[in-house]
């Protein structure tokens, strides 16, 4: 048994399986990252980007961030498998963390994972992250490449993940009509148009003059590597948000995706100023515009059968949904409420759930697969 099986931890710390994963009996959730075993995520892991291993299709490739529980300011990239046939179970890295700041620059004291995208003609993956040179939240948004190397996985580390510059490919823009001060988490998508080239797409969160973290920007690029902000002139509030967001909610972590027509934005929302975090989705039949957010507790946690607990899930973020060998699975970090009810001192662990309950989402939009009772097994969740 070589070192990274050895660390095997999908944990058999499962709270609820459903007798049969669509029978209606309760949503399967399972711890799948033991924070505990090492001292860089001993506070918390967040930010699961899972990818197809692009040289095994058998595997898949998770990239995460952890925090030490003895400097809850720092953060720290780590990497970790699984079998395609079995995504609850994850084998962390003996050679964790593989991504640290950096000794000098505007990312020196702290980063944070934002996505991670694999780019075939370069055979390389594209690693986004906040960072910041100060003690508070991660400020500006950076590009880290690495080669996929021979087998996908075993040579991701420290020796190879370059960083793109010295700048951050996005920092906060103070001028009108953004004035921002922190731009942040970043999830990027790469799409073709209509001739066949290659749009880019990044969905960010912002702080300024607007308030604390109060909705989602978009900036659009070439290559990746060089962006430029939209500001959306139909937000009639006059922010320039994609969508109308939610009031005194915090909109920060969040991922991409496609579902046939349909794209998608998973995101972590704290309504009530942080009051308890949850999944929130929005949908658009477009990259660039015309988002619509659907309700804020369509798949909040406490409506997941046999599986919530405040104990355990009082606070759902970093949500990723993945569709895994035909079926979709919700990744989050979750932690039970604090005795101070301040999420910031919450103990965060990885979770993976079934997603077994379907639901709509738009006219004309497709349908989307989230975690909750369901009497009918999903046979095909690209619908």
């Amino acid at each position: 048994m070589d070192a990274m099986t050895a660390l095997a931890i999908g944990l058999a710390v499962t709270l609820t399986m459903a007798a049969g994963a669509g029978d209606g009996a309760g949503v399967r959730g399972e711890r799948i990252i033991d924070r505990t075993v090492a001292a860089w995520q001993s506070q918390q892991v967040q930010e699961p980007c899972i990818l197809e291993n692009p040289k095994d299709p058998d595997r898949l490739v998770m990239f995460y961030s952890g925090v030490p529980a003895g400097d809850r300011g720092i953060c720290y990239i780590g990497k970790a498998w699984a079998l395609k046939s079995d995504p609850f179970t994850w084998h962390q890295d003996p050679s964790n963390p593989v991504f640290a700041p950096a000794p000098t620059g505007w990312d020196s004291h702290s980063i944070r994972l934002d996505c991670v995208l694999y780019i075939p003609e370069e055979e390389a993956y594209y690693i986004y992250y906040s960072g910041t040179d100060r003690s508070d939240a991660q400020d500006r948004i950076g590009l880290a490449i690495c080669p996929a190397g021979t087998d996908g996985y075993s040579g991701i580390g420290a020796a190879v993940i370059r960083r793109f510059g010295d700048a951050p490919v996005l920092a906060p823009e103070p001028l009108e009509p953004f004035y921002e001060t922190m731009a942040s988490q970043a999830a990027v998508l790469r799409e073709r148009d209509r001739s066949g080239k290659w749009r880019w797409y990044m969905y960010y969160s912002y702080r300024g003059r607007n308030g604390v973290l109060p909705g989602i920007r978009l900036a659009t690029s070439a290559d990746g590597k060089t962006w430029q902000r939209r500001y959306n002139p139909d937000d009639a509030r006059g922010m320039g948000q994609l969508f109308a967001s939610t009031p005194n909610s915090y909109y920060e972590w969040h991922q991409v995706f496609k579902v046939a027509n349909t794209f998608v934005l998973s995101m972590e929302v704290g309504t009530n100023h942080g009051e308890r975090w949850r999944p929130v989705l929005a949908v658009s039949r477009r990259p660039d515009g015309g988002w619509e957010q659907l309700g804020v507790d369509t798949a909040l946690q406490t409506q997941w059968p046999g599986i919530y607990s405040d104990k355990t899930i009082y606070h759902v973020a970093t949500p990723a949904f993945y569709r895994i060998s035909g079926r979709w699975f919700l990744y989050t970090q979750a932690c039970p409420l604090p005795a101070n009810r301040n999420y910031i001192d919450g103990n965060w662990d990885m979770w993976c759930f079934a997603c077994d309950r379907r639901i709509a989402t738009r006219p004309g939009l497709a349908s989307l697969f989230i975690p909750g009772a369901s009497s009918t097994r999903p046979t095909d969740a690209r619908r």
